[in-house]
Formats: C-alpha cells, sequence, structure tokens
C-alpha cells in the first residue's frame, strides 16, 4: 500500500514526515477527551478519523512531494481539496433514514475545519464557486480508493444521537449549536495535533492543567485583599460592600444555573462576583471563569485588578482576550492560550464571547468547547443590543441548560435580561444573589439626581465654570471637544481635562492616572468626557453632569459621584442639550433619551414618586426601551437561519448567521499614532519587518510590534478613512510595495497631544457617525 502523509517538514527527508494514519489517531485521541464534556466521544473519535480521509487522494500526497521540492516537473500544483471526501464519506456511510441527519452533523463539522462550517446551500453562488455544504456533497472530483484506508477508519460505526435537553430555544438551534460545540472539538483538535508535530517547541509553552492547589491559592489570595481593605477605616459604604460579598459567598453554594447580582454602581461588583466565582467552582467543580465586560476599556482595568491579586502566584492566571492586550505584559504562554481559551480565570468582552457562539471560522470557534462546565460573569448583561436579545438570550440559555454553565448577571441597575410576561424571551429562573436589591439601591443612594431641563452650551458653561471639581459627561466626542475648549478659554486649562475615545489608549490612561491623583489630592480636577467614562472607571467626583441619555446609563454616571460616601449629600444634574452647537442623537442613543425624556415629563412616573435611580424607575425605563419592542428582538433574522426539513436534513446556515450577527455594526479601521518615543521606534520596526523578504523569520516580532502599538490607535469608519487616506493617512507597505492592511497618521496636526487627541475636523471632516464615545 503507498505511504500517505498528514504533515510535510519543509527541507527535511520524507522518513521524518507525519504519517496521515499518526495524525488521524492523535486528532482523535484529542477530540474524544474534549468531547467527553459533550457525551459524545463517539463523535469526537470519528471525526477525528474521518475530518482528513481527503488526504488519502493521490493528487494530495503528490502536492505535499511538489511543495517540498521532490516533484518539480508537474502540471498539477494546485492545493487539492482534502475535506469534502470526508464529508461525502459520511453521508454514504450511514444513509438510513435515522442515520442520515447524523451524517449531515458529520459532514458540515468535516467540511468546515479548514474554511469554516458552511451553509446548507448557497444558490446564488457563481458557477463553479459554491462552498455550500450541498455543492460540495455533490462534488465528484475527488480521487480516492476505500482500499487505500485502513479498514479500521473508514467503516466506524454511527454514533449516538446528540443528548440534548429542550428549551423553549427551539431544537434546531439547539442542534446546530450543539454541532458547532462539537466542531470546537474537532478544530481545537486539529490545530494542537497539528502544532505538536510541526511546532513542538510551541507546544511546550501550552499551559498544564491547574491543580486545586492553585485556584485554593487563588481564594486566598482573594480573601487576604478583601481582608486588608476590612481593616481600614469604616464607612457606611465599606460596610454595605461587605455585607454584598457574604452574600455572594453564601450564594455561591447554591446548584448551578442563573444567577443576578444587583448591586448599585461602588457596590464592590468586580471582586464579589469573583469571590462567588470561584467558590462556586470549587462547590460544583467548574473548570474555569469567564468575565465578559461591555467595553474594551473596563476589560483592561478588571484584568489588572485582578493580576495584582495574584502576582504573587507562579501559574500564568489572568487571561487577557482583546484588542489592546499589553506585549510587556504578556506572556508567550499566554498568547497561545487566548487561541482556545485554555487558562482559568479569562476576562474579555461581551462582543468577543458573544459573537464567538454564532461564529463560523474555526479560528473563532476553536475556543467554545472551553466554555462547557465554566463560571460565566456577564458584566452589565443590560447592555446587549435590543436587535439581538433573541439569540443572545437562546444561546444563553443553552449554555446553562445543556453545557453546564453558571451564569452570573451583573448589573447596576436590574437584571433587564430575565423572563417577565411582557418579555417571554427572557432568561427563566434567574436567582438573584442579594435579599433585597431595592432597599440595597436605597442605602447605597449617596446622590441626588436633579433635572436642569433644556441647556444651552453657554449657559451650561456657566454652571460648570462655579465648581472646582466636577465630571461633564455628553453624547458625542464633538460635544466633548468642543465644551473643553469654551472652558480653557474661560478660564486657566490647569486641572481641565477632554477624554474621549479620540485619545488613544496610552494617551487616554495617562489622563485617568492624573484624573485620579488630582481627586486623591483634593486638587481642583474638571473633565468634560463621553460616556466612556461611565463604564467602570473608578473616579470619584463631587458633582456630575450628565447629557440627557438613557436611564441605565445617567444610573452610571452617578456612581462616579460620591463613589466612596465621603460626602454627606451630592448632586447629579441631567440637562437636555438645546440651542447651537450640540451634536444631534441618532439612533439608539436617540431612543433611549427620548425614553428617559418621556418619564421626566410625566409627573406620576416612579421617576419622580420613586427616584431617579430606584428599581421601580429602571424597571419602567427598561419596559419601555426594552420589553415591548418584540419585533425587534431579532431583527437580523438570526434564529431563522437553522431549521430542519421536513425530510429531516439539518439545514443550517452557519456562515449566514455570523454575518449577520455582528454586535458592533460600524467596524473601525485602526490607525497607528506616533504618540511617543516607544510608538515611533515600534512603527519604524515594524515597517522594517513589513519590508524583509523573509517574512518566516519576522513573524514573531511583527505580532509583538502590532501588540505594542494597538495601544497607539485611533479607529476610523469608513468615510473619515476614505477622506483622510493619502494626504493625511498612510498605508504602510511591503517589500514588494503592496498594501499591508497597517495605517499611520502622517499629518501629526490632526492630533493634539496635550488635551484632544485625533481632530479629524483639523482634515476638514467631521462625519456624525465618528462622534461617539
Amino acid at each position: 500500500m503507498t505511504e500517505y502523509f498528514g504533515h510535510s517538514l519543509k527541507d527535511r527527508p520524507v522518513e521524518e514526515w507525519e504519517p496521515l494514519e499518526a495524525h488521524l489517531e492523535l486528532v482523535a485521541e484529542y477530540a474524544l477527551q474534549f468531547s467527553i464534556k459533550l457525551n459524545a466521544t463517539d463523535w469526537g473519535a470519528l471525526l477525528g478519523y474521518w475530518h482528513d480521509l481527503g488526504k488519502y487522494d493521490s493528487r494530495f500526497q503528490t502536492y505535499l512531494m511538489q511543495a517540498n521540492g521532490y516533484l518539480l516537473h508537474l502540471e498539477e500544483n494546485s492545493r487539492v481539496n482534502h475535506s469534502s471526501f470526508g464529508a461525502q464519506h459520511a453521508l454514504q456511510r450511514f444513509p438510513s433514514p435515522n442515520e442520515k441527519p447524523l451524517a449531515y452533523l458529520l459532514a458540515y463539522c468535516i467540511m468546515g475545519h479548514h474554511a469554516g462550517l458552511p451553509d446548507y446551500a448557497d444558490e446564488n453562488a457563481e458557477p463553479g464557486r459554491a462552498s455550500s455544504l450541498s455543492a460540495r456533497l455533490s462534488d465528484t472530483s475527488t480521487l480516492i480508493s476505500l482500499e487505500e484506508i485502513p479498514q479500521q477508519i473508514h467503516q466506524m460505526q454511527p454514533p449516538a444521537m446528540p443528548q440534548i435537553r429542550k428549551s423553549n430555544s427551539g431544537f434546531p438551534f439547539q442542534l446546530a449549536f450543539w454541532n458547532r460545540m462539537l466542531f470546537s472539538c474537532l478544530v481545537d483538535s486539529d490545530y494542537l495535533a497539528t502544532e505538536e508535530f510541526m511546532s513542538p517547541d510551541r507546544t511546550n509553552y501550552r499551559p498544564v492543567l491547574l491543580d486545586n492547589e492553585i485556584w485554593t491559592a487563588m481564594e486566598e489570595a482573594l480573601h487576604q485583599d478583601l481582608a486588608s481593605k476590612s481593616i481600614q477605616p469604616r464607612s457606611k459604604v465599606s460596610e454595605i460592600r461587605q455585607n454584598i460579598l457574604n452574600s455572594c459567598l453564601e450564594k455561591a453554594k447554591e446548584a448551578p444555573g442563573f444567577f443576578s447580582l444587583t448591586v448599585p454602581t461602588g457596590g464592590g461588583k468586580t471582586l464579589s462576583s469573583l469571590a462567588f466565582a470561584l467558590k462556586h467552582r470549587r462547590c460544583h467543580h467548574k473548570e474555569r471563569i469567564i468575565y465578559a465586560i461591555p467595553f474594551t476599556s473596563i476589560v483592561e482595568q478588571t484584568a489588572g485588578v485582578f493580576r495584582n491579586l495574584f502576582d504573587t502566584l507562579d501559574t500564568d492566571l489572568v487571561l487577557e482576550h482583546h484588542s489592546n492586550v499589553d506585549p510587556d505584559q504578556e506572556k508567550y504562554a499566554s498568547r497561545l492560550a487566548t487561541e482556545n481559551w485554555d487558562a482559568p480565570l479569562i476576562v474579555t468582552t461581551n462582543v468577543q464571547l458573544l459573537e464567538s457562539l454564532f461564529a463560523a471560522k474555526p479560528s473563532r470557534c476553536r475556543k467554545l468547547h472551553r466554555l462547557i462546565n465554566s463560571v460565566i460573569i456577564l458584566d452589565e448583561a443590560q447592555t446587549l443590543p435590543v436587535e439581538f436579545l433573541k439569540p443572545c438570550l437562546k444561546v444563553l440559555q443553552e449554555l446553562v441548560t445543556n453545557y453546564g454553565c453558571t451564569i452570573i448577571l451583573c448589573t447596576a441597575t436590574q437584571p433587564a435580561i430575565t423572563y417577565r410576561d411582557q418579555f417571554d424571551i427572557g432568561l427563566r429562573d434567574v436567582r438573584e444573589i442579594m435579599p433585597a436589591p431595592d432597599e440595597l439601591s436605597k442605602q447605597m443612594k449617596r446622590v441626588e439626581v436633579r433635572s436642569l431641563g433644556p441647556v444651552s452650551q453657554e449657559s451650561l458653561l456657566d454652571k460648570l465654570i462655579t465648581h472646582d471639581s466636577f465630571l461633564c459627561i455628553v453624547n458625542s466626542k464633538p460635544d466633548a471637544a468642543r465644551l473643553f475648549e469654551k472652558l480653557k478659554g474661560m478660564d486657566t486649562s490647569e486641572g481641565l481635562y477632554h477624554l474621549s475615545t479620540n485619545l488613544c489608549a496610552v494617551h487616554r490612561f495617562q489622563k485617568l492616572d492624573e484624573i485620579r491623583a488630582r481627586l486623591a489630592q483634593g486638587k481642583s480636577c474638571r473633565v468634560l468626557s463621553t460616556q466612556l467614562i461611565e463604564a467602570g472607571v473608578d473616579v470619584d467626583f463631587p458633582v456630575v453632569f450628565r447629557a440627557i441619555a438613557g436611564l441605565d446609563s445617567i444610573a452610571q454616571a452617578a456612581g462616579r459621584c460620591n463613589r466612596e460616601g465621603k460626602l454627606d449629600s451630592a448632586d447629579v444634574y441631567v440637562f437636555e442639550p438645546t440651542g447651537d452647537g450640540w451634536t444631534p442623537l441618532r439612533g439608539y442613543l436617540k431612543r433611549t433619551a427620548a425614553t428617559t425624556l418621556t418619564m421626566i415629563r410625566d409627573e406620576c412616573s416612579p421617576l419622580h414618586t420613586h427616584g431617579w435611580l430606584s428599581l421601580p424607575a429602571i424597571e419602567q425605563y427598561f419596559r419601555s426601551n426594552y420589553w415591548i419592542h418584540k419585533n425587534e428582538w431579532d431583527n437580523h433574522e438570526i434564529m431563522n437561519q437553522f431549521y430542519i426539513s421536513a425530510t429531516g436534513t439539518p439545514e443550517f446556515y452557519y456562515r449566514e448567521a455570523a454575518k449577520r450577527f455582528r454586535l458592533i455594526d460600524d467596524y473601525q479601521t485602526s490607525v497607528f499614532i506616533s504618540f511617543d518615543e516607544k510608538a515611533r521606534q515600534s512603527l519604524s520596526q515594524l515597517r522594517s519587518c513589513l519590508m524583509s523578504p523573509d517574512q518566516t523569520t519576522t513573524t514573531m516580532q511583527k505580532r509583538k510590534l502590532l501588540r505594542i502599538l494597538q495601544r497607539y490607535t485611533v479607529g476610523l469608519n469608513q468615510f473619515t478613512m476614505h477622506t483622510m487616506l493619502g494626504k493625511d493617512v498612510s498605508e504602510l507597505l511591503d517589500a514588494q510595495g503592496q498594501p499591508t492592511g497597517y495605517f499611520e497618521l502622517i499629518n501629526l496636526s490632526c492630533y493634539d497631544f496635550n488635551h484632544l487627541g485625533f481632530m479629524p475636523q483639523q482634515a476638514g471632516i467631521l462625519d456624525v457617525s465618528q462622534s461617539i464615545f
């Protein structure tokens, strides 16, 4: 029989190449282990053995020989599709009506293990370019004889029916999600097995399984930190925080499922929820903890808090997975762990988590099986967009119902995504951790929220100038910049700050450090900011002004005022921007602000009878803004992409669903800013890497430089990018003069290095869609 290879080694003799059967066995071994948690070891093993059956095609073996210089004069020099045959074999091997649906599930995974989970059909595809499952199943170009495949491999028995507890999510969606989890097991196994042969040094850097001693050490480190805080001078707020922690530790003993932690801003949710997760993990043998947060800026802050907690432990425990990871704080092992989330404590964004749960690409799906039997903390869960509510809640319900997850909904207001009569897609059986959230809200009250009504920019400035220290939050970047410039012209600029995402991350964090220092020293500190400062930024101002917004945003703004309860009373003023100079609100911001305005003008609203930040007021707000918009809950018809035909065929449209499930609709292009010497040096080194003719030797260096430079970027939308490219923004080129997709700001007059950061108006442009945050 001909010798078949799974992988070759460049410039190495064929005797050192990997036999195909050895690769199949190793992938099957990994996949079997990963699929234990799915109760699907028969599926895992079968996929491991069948995923690369297409490599038994003689043309693929010829390709390997030619690519390595052993056959130099062949006309056939293109890569051979090797994923279709295994899928086709599944349908041929299991043709009976009872087995055929199972064969299709196998086929989706096998067909997608390189290119991604396919759609069932793509009827509008160009002739010869169809990539759907049904099109590739009918491909007759494969040239493989079953006699060449070991009999014990190609004659494996059919797997058992998937064990899925039915829920109100709908069985087709549940089955499609189960199959995505199975796909995750396969692609992670394939990556790891290939890496083990191709890059054994890389494999050695991967983390090993943690034992209970490390978990115990994590709990001890957390409680030592909390104990050190408890011996500091006691205050009403610190006592309340201790009660919150005690409630979390007591509730952590309960059975896995959904929990909510309803604690006002400043109540210590971050560490208390971590304490819950650590104890719950110990009581119920969970495997890892995932902390998902709405915004990248809070991810960095939260990961920093956790890293400081565990800095005395030897093991890399905290994994940050977002775009701004600082490579100086990242080790090679932790970067490898971002590929498949093989780490004990993962801090990530809601976008990364939720979009992965609907992804089709192998790189995005690879980590999904690591979610099984985990504790997931969703911080500020009420920030889920209305138009994605149904698919988001259904997938969260699946994680709890069928995958052993415990999910904690952390919120400063109330768990807006739980089941109610008027919100029948809400999460069911959610247990509140705090015994009396309404009473806690009253105990934690440290501010009075007052309405100023319509306010012009000039009138607002007159009010601001009377305060030595204040925080003023507006709804757009141009508003924050204009108010800052006007206030600077009226008074000294000392202690005056501007914050928005027009400042690159390094610049922004420098300003936040200065702000915290001035507040701690009791110095004058006046800040004009977009709403980014509401997102978990730990600051404490004596007075806050907030442009009209959703009531949940106003509650977050109030959390930056008298945060430690040091003042007997403090005020949060809500104003309605009127007159010239303000940027008009659009879309979601406009709707949520209108909901709050309606409540303000209704004298019978609980906002007036119970208070702005009371739970009854928040409930009415969510009812108006969230719960009654039933026609928008699945605005992109994502749930309709998964169904089962009358003949029992699972017709799933994975790629279409992934394309539609985009929590951030306006993805921006990152542009590097030469903000300081580190940025300038890194940009210079990146140019050298890109110009190097030997890209294989510079890959690692380039990756590190890009991680550094990510913290020196601002995001430009398509309109702004199109306007500035070529004269203000330049694209970096490679050694062949080809564009690389990396951009830098070359007109540095468009960046204010002191206060405002990126200023598109300096280039003669300012689009409304560039105005938020």
